[in-house]
């Protein structure tokens, strides 16, 4: 059962560090770099990491494994932002606190997070875009059902392979809007 869940966590992983695309060196915005159809693929792309991040966080809040829980924790900082603003699913008399303090609220309670439906804004910004969805988040017998708005941030990143360096493109979750 441990190695099931450490080859899934791996496997998630895995499938966010291969999103990143080579480009031109002309960091100037997507709209710059990329032919709509591919925004729309990454934007598309976006709505899978979503998904992957919320599975991450329904398996971090119900591990009991101390190392494969730090593991899933990495994995979920390698995708989302630390100092992001985090909607809490938790309560809602507070609608938002920092992303580190919800990973310690939901830890050891058992949350399961699925999205519901979603799509993409046909708005873009310099490097970003919205993606508006329903989320359903069950603990014991409660299930709610929130509206959510999250900036995506599609950004350049420099990266160097032996003495070569290229920049990719890198799909990270940023901020929930209320």
């Amino acid at each position: 059962m441990k190695l099931k869940k450490i080859s899934i966590a791996s496997l998630f992983f895995l499938s966010g560090i291969l999103l990143g695309q080579a480009v031109p060196e002309s960091p100037k915005g997507i709209k710059a770099n990329f032919s709509m159809r591919s925004i729309e693929a990454y934007q598309e792309n976006s709505q899978n990491k979503l998904e992957e991040f919320y599975e991450y966080l329904s398996i971090y809040s119900s591990e009991t494994n101390v190392e494969l829980k730090k593991q899933i924790r990495e994995n979920i900082l390698a995708m989302a932002d630390a100092q992001m603003r985090f909607r809490d699913f938790t309560k809602s008399t507070q609608p938002e606190i920092g992303f580190i303090e919800f990973l310690s609220k939901i830890e050891n309670k058992s949350y399961r997070f699925e999205i519901k439906s979603g799509q993409n804004s046909r708005e873009l910004g310099l490097n970003e875009w919205v993606n508006s969805y329903v989320l359903v988040v069950s603990n014991q017998q409660i299930r709610t059902e929130f509206e959510v708005n999250q900036i995506i941030r599609f950004e350049p990143l420099e990266k160097k392979f032996g003495s070569k360096s290229k920049t990719v493109w890198e799909i990270n979750l940023g901020d929930i809007q209320n």
